[in-house]
């Protein structure tokens, strides 16, 4: 009996591998057919792989992943596994394993951010060729950037004369390339983020269906130490020297990026406490995307909670006991 429902488990754990697989490359593959949404649809690609992880664990997931790559591998090119693997795989092998251990979000937020950084600078040498100078594969990606935001402006009429926008196109490619890794970084870090929170609301909906385990709650909350990292890099930019400027520069960012979701942590658990209404986080959410002010203040609601503790500060204390 023992070997016959192990027997069945097994059968029902391959056909979803095949399954995900499957569902998985056909995402990947969307971002090659639609031009806005097929890029948003082609990072959902380590869902289907984190739930077989959950529901049937690790070994099932690696045999999900060595089967799409092998359905690109195989019609397409090697590359094209190695990208896919690079870009997804991984990631999802982080977002599993800390799901089904409860770790903290702040540290699998970081770590698959960490993992799609390092595959995203992987993946441009790849396609570039430069191993031995990822620089020049940065600048060739930057140079595709903004020649495809040329042409964009063009086709709409914003500009129609070239030589007057290469200053301020070199002095754009020359921010950008500056602080590539700080930006490069917080992206992987909002992608990381977007996909614990929906597992975590998945798992919560349907528990039993993936793996009966307990997510920890999506609290954002940093040490109050990097502080200091965040002083000290404001210090290194203003010191003017080049190669401490752009260090400096790429540390603004990336603290920016780690107290901007501490900071919507805190308006999250401030919309719950007060029960405010929904539209309101509706409207925050469209403010944050169409408004980099706005963006900037909720990552200094973050950084300021080192100070005043807004999630401590908004929970009524009991009356005192008099004597």
């Amino acid at each position: 009996m023992d070997a016959g429902v192990r027997g069945r488990r097994w059968m029902a754990g391959t056909a979803e591998a095949v399954l995900a697989s499957f569902l998985a490359v056909g995402l990947f593959a969307s971002g090659s057919f639609f031009p806005v949404l097929g890029i948003a649809l082609s990072l959902l690609c380590p869902l289907p792989f984190v739930a077989v992880g959950l529901r049937h664990g690790r070994a099932t997931l690696l045999l999900a992943l060595a089967l799409a790559a092998l359905i690109l591998i195989v019609p397409l090119s090697t590359l094209q596994g190695i990208v896919f693997l690079l870009e997804f795989g991984a990631p999802a092998v982080v977002l599993e394993a800390g799901l089904r251990r409860g770790v903290r979000s702040e540290a699998v937020v970081i770590g698959v951010a960490v993992v799609l950084a390092v595959g995203g600078m992987a993946v441009l040498a790849f396609a570039s060729g430069h191993w031995d100078r990822p620089v020049t594969a940065i600048e060739e990606h930057l140079d595709g950037l903004l020649s495809d935001m040329e042409a964009l402006s063009a086709r709409m009429g914003i500009s129609d004369a070239p030589a007057a926008v290469d200053a301020p196109t070199r002095r754009l490619r020359a921010a950008l390339l500056a602080a590539f890794p700080g930006l490069l970084f917080v992206g992987s870090l909002l992608t990381g983020a977007g996909y614990v929170l929906v597992l975590q609301s998945l798992v919560r909906r349907w528990p039993a269906q993936l793996g009966a385990i307990q997510p920890a709650a999506f609290r954002w909350e940093l040490p109050e130490l990097l502080v200091w990292a965040f002083i000290g890099s404001g210090v290194l930019f203003l010191t003017g020297v080049p190669w401490l400027r752009v260090a400096g520069l790429n540390g603004l960012v990336v603290l920016l990026g780690l107290y901007f979701l501490q900071g919507l942590s805190i308006a999250a658990f401030l919309f719950r406490r007060f029960q405010l209404p929904r539209f309101l986080a509706t409207l925050s959410v469209i403010l944050l995307v169409f408004q980099p002010f706005f963006t900037l203040l909720v990552a200094g609601l973050g950084l300021f909670d080192v100070w005043f503790a807004f999630r401590r500060l908004s929970i009524p204390r009991p009356p005192r006991q008099t004597q």
